[in-house]
């Protein structure tokens, strides 16, 4: 396996910024900005002839005056004045470059011959490149936000490569909202020289990532991606979403980043036996990434599930059915111990239905018993978490006195409730990491669990039980090939 080391490109000890901008509306000083408010642990050099400070940080004329040796450029200044630029910074001794700059071979044949130029002058001084057309990198144990978006992602164990850079950074802005940490991130862009193989063998070495993801448009055919993912899969998971997979999607692929879309079928098919597994939306990526980075991989395909209403378990049977999920049927040892728990009414079956009990718990007893049992590999949790109804009070409110006053009683009991840590949560997340086996929450209904809980406690949960459901399908996929390479 090629061993390129991209270190100093993700945790760079100094930077040089050409093209920095005291313009707020140009990349130059968003990028500067979004560097310097991410508190980079490094040194920042802007390079800009016309300034002598933006944002409080000396400026240099040309790289060549900045006074240390840099390992990273990034270059957001026109397409036309890039070559001579790489030139400069080979003669510097820079390893590394981010070219943000756009108006390469996305655009055409002159674009790509200007792209070509730039390479080869890279290549003549061992400079490795990103982009061009690249929306930037984040790395977190250096707190580098070199990226155009102001979006602060989570830290976490999650890198990811994308080919578009706008769907890359909503990933990172997603996972802010949802609770799922990244560790590192690459907007690859055109690929002229570094391409997602490299992301890809570089990610599978890092220490610091237990999950890698990516966004795909196209691939070239001399690449080899098969050997490359297949020896990175053995060790951590490879989750991919593929744009162009019609001709259509294909061809605007190929004038948004210059991506060779590919035919579907042969992607599918390297993608099967390499141990990659592809999702078909971004949002079954991001909930992927969110169960591999927190949960035990099941051992098989047997689900155990709980759910506070039949109609929910129902519907998620069907599901796990349909994506070849078995149900196992509960032994007469579980069934007793469930009853110590249950009313003598309810179904005796899995999924264990809780016939509407309220308490909490019955619900984490009875999960306790399902999880422990050794006739299931992991188990889904319908209606888990705290409930907190919402019970919203106004002055302005009209009604009789004894009503407002217990409305009001109502929304200040539930408001303090929802400040406290949720132990139900908690005591799943214990649960986890004692049976070693994945529990999957779904939080059904108006109510909405705590996203720093779910963080804090790394429990993960999704508001339908058909998402869940797709989430496990995919880890057991990934354990039998796991299973097959052994």
């Amino acid at each position: 396996m090629n061993d390129l080391n991209l270190d100093r490109l993700f945790n760079p000890k100094s930077i040089a910024m050409i093209g920095a901008s005291a313009n707020p509306s140009k990349w130059g000083f968003i990028i500067l900005l979004n560097i310097l408010k991410g508190d980079y642990s490094g040194k920042i050099y802007p390079v800009n002839p016309k300034e002598d400070s933006i944002l409080g940080q000396k400026c240099y004329p040309c790289v060549a005056d900045v006074p240390e040796a840099v390992d990273l450029v990034i270059i957001t200044t026109p397409a036309k004045v890039v070559p001579p630029l790489i030139d400069e910074c080979g003669q510097k001794g820079i390893p590394f470059g981010i070219v943000v700059t756009s108006d390469f071979s996305e655009t055409g044949p002159e674009g790509a011959a200007l792209e070509r130029d730039v390479v080869s002058r890279a290549a003549k001084y061992g400079i490795r490149l990103v982009g061009p057309n690249s929306m930037g990198i984040f790395s977190s144990q250096t707190k580098l936000h070199a990226k155009m978006p102001p979006i602060m992602p989570l830290q976490g164990n999650i890198s990811m490569f994308s080919q578009s850079g706008n769907l890359g950074v909503q990933m990172l802005g997603w996972g802010a909202e949802e609770g799922v940490g990244f560790e590192k991130f690459v907007s690859s862009g055109n690929e002229g020289d570094l391409s997602c193989l490299d992301y890809i063998r570089y990610f599978g070495q890092d220490k610091a990532t237990d999950v890698i993801i990516g966004y795909l448009e196209g691939i070239d055919p001399g690449m080899e991606l098969f050997p490359v993912a297949q020896e990175v899969s053995r060790k951590k998971p490879i989750i991919v979403f593929k744009g162009g997979r019609t001709d259509a999607g294909g061809r605007a692929a190929a004038t948004h980043t210059g991506a060779m879309a590919g035919q579907s079928k042969i992607f599918k098919s390297v993608f099967r036996q390499a141990g990659m597994l592809e999702v078909k939306t971004s949002q079954a990526l991001l909930d992927c990434a969110r169960a591999f980075a927190n949960c035990p991989l099941p051992k098989g395909n047997r689900i155990g599930i709980i759910t506070r209403g039949g109609g929910w378990g129902v519907i998620t049977v069907d599901a796990c059915e349909e994506n070849g999920l078995k149900i196992p049927q509960l032994p007469d040892k579980i069934i007793r111990k469930l009853d110590k728990h249950l009313p003598k009414y309810w179904s005796r079956g899995n999924p264990i239905d809780l016939v509407a009990t309220i308490a909490h718990d019955p619900y984490l007893d009875c999960l306790e018993v399902l999880a422990e049992w050794e006739g299931v590999d992991a188990v889904i949790a319908l209606g888990a978490g705290r409930r907190t109804p919402q019970y919203p009070y106004s002055k302005d409110v009209k009604g009789p006195q004894p009503l407002l006053d217990a409305i009001k009683m109502a929304s200040e009991y539930f408001d303090q409730r929802r400040k406290k840590p949720d132990w139900m949560l908690e005591g799943i997340g214990r649960l986890v990491k004692r049976t070693g086996k994945p529990i999957i929450v779904v939080a059904i209904g108006p109510e909405t669990l705590h996203r720093s809980n779910l963080y804090e406690f790394q429990v993960v949960s999704y508001p339908t039980p058909e998402r869940a459901v797709r989430v496990l399908w995919q880890m057991c996929k990934y354990r039998r090939f796991l299973d097959s390479q052994q």
